[in-house]
C-alpha cells in the first residue's frame, strides 16, 4: 500500500509513499469520505512529500473533486491541504479546487498544512 491513513482527534492525516497511482488515491478518499467518522473531521491533510512518481489526469482529478463535493453535503466543514513541492501536483490541485465545495490549499510544509487545517472555518 502506498498510503497511510491515520484518524485525529478533528481530522484525517494521509501519507503517499512511492508510486500513487489514481486508483489507490482514489481508494484512500473513498475510505475516508466514505467513513462515517468523516461527518464530524474538520480537515483532510494528504502528505505527497514522499511521492515518487503518480499517474493522474485531469479528468480524474475533477473526478476526485467531483466526490467531494458529494460527500460535502454530509460535512461541508472539511477543509483539505495537500503538502507538496511538485508544480505538477500543484497545479492538478488547483485545476480539480475549482469544482470542489471544500476549501483546497496546498502547502510547501507538514507544518504549514497543520496550522492552517487547524484554523476554524
Amino acid at each position: 500500500m502506498t498510503y497511510q491513513i491515520t484518524w485525529e482527534e478533528r481530522g484525517v492525516y494521509k501519507r503517499f509513499q512511492g508510486f500513487v497511482s489514481f486508483q489507490e488515491y482514489s481508494r484512500s478518499q473513498e475510505l475516508v469520505l466514505g467513513d462515517a467518522r468523516a461527518d464530524d473531521i474538520r480537515y483532510i491533510i494528504n502528505d505527497l512529500l514522499e511521492v515518487e512518481g503518480y499517474t493522474v489526469t485531469t479528468d480524474e482529478a475533477e473526478y476526485l473533486a467531483a466526490f467531494n463535493r458529494g460527500s460535502s453535503f454530509s460535512n461541508p466543514r472539511i477543509r483539505i491541504a495537500y503538502v507538496t513541492r511538485d508544480p505538477k501536483l500543484i497545479w492538478l490541485m488547483r485545476a480539480a479546487a475549482v469544482f470542489s465545495s471544500y476549501s483546497v490549499q496546498a502547502f510547501p510544509t507538514l507544518d504549514a498544512a497543520r496550522e492552517w487545517a487547524a484554523k476554524e472555518s
